[in-house]
């Protein structure tokens, strides 16, 4: 599929999020706020798998009192490994890691006047989520003892569509544009991230007029996004973020376009 770029004037409402914090004592990764100017979502790290209090309040101050939400980056308690080596959790020591990120982070956003509205997973948990529904209902389920308000993101699927079900929580569906998608269109978690800048244009293309991603096998596969993460740990997430602008000129977090969507705003 050749790119087509959009006119200015042509609008799409969908939400860009992106990672901050994703620091810890010396080592910092100041390439993260290069996205900020182009999302709508920060997924501030909590403590476990990166971000120590210094970096999350860093990050909290440069977004205070702008228009951004607020999302909990959860993971697991890896510093060392930054949060990609899976860890077999019970379900009571799963929700009690949850729970305490959860708090650590709300505690310093108060600082600044700020909420978490969503919670998103990061690395092994994110992976281990999308592959394993009763793994994923078990992170709903500690979320939604925190606060049923709060808004679980995780990689879309129809294994997602169930969790929000049984749980009883409301779900983002995401989309990275510069991973690969098999025919399910579910994340090939063993194929390496793209860095090819058009490959990731046509992926977001195809979902913003097609509700589409090309799957590994060259076809196209249905998948539902509410959210598209932007990741700074790319070689090409500034150029991304750049042109994506170009296409999406009305970035608004999840839940101000359901609302919107709605007819109450």
């Amino acid at each position: 599929m050749t790119y087509i770029s959009k006119p200015k004037n042509k609008k799409f409402v969908i939400d860009i999020n992106c990672d901050l914090a994703q620091s810890f004592g010396v080592y910092k990764n100041e390439k993260e706020f290069d996205l900020l100017p182009y999302v709508s979502t920060v997924n501030v790290s909590c403590g476990a798998h990166a971000g120590d209090p210094l970096s999350i309040m860093d990050a909290l101050s440069q977004i205070e009192g702008k228009n951004y939400a607020v999302s909990a980056h959860i993971g697991y308690p890896d510093l060392q490994g930054f949060g990609y080596r899976e860890m077999n959790l019970t379900k009571e020591q799963l929700r009690s890691v949850i729970l305490y990120q959860l708090g650590a982070l709300s505690s310093l956003c108060k600082v600044y006047s700020l909420d978490i509205e969503y919670v998103r997973p990061h690395g092994a948990m994110y992976k281990q989520a999308a592959e394993s529904y009763e793994y994923s209902l078990n992170i709903a389920q500690a979320i939604k003892d925190y606060n049923p308000w709060l808004i679980y993101v995780g990689a879309s699927g129809e294994n997602l569509n169930k969790v929000s079900e049984e749980a009883g929580i409301r779900v983002a569906h995401e989309i990275m544009l510069d991973k690969v998608y098999d025919i399910d269109g579910d994340i090939d978690f063993e194929a390496d991230d793209v860095e090819n800048i058009n490959h990731c244009l046509n992926q977001l293309d195809l979902l913003l007029n097609r509700s589409m991603v090309r799957n590994s096998q060259g076809g196209l596969t249905k998948v539902q996004c509410d959210t598209i993460h932007l990741s700074s740990k790319s070689k090409i997430s500034s150029e991304l973020a750049q042109k994506a602008d170009d296409l999406i000129t009305n970035a608004v977090p999840v839940a101000v376009s359901k609302v919107a969507d709605s007819g109450w705003l």
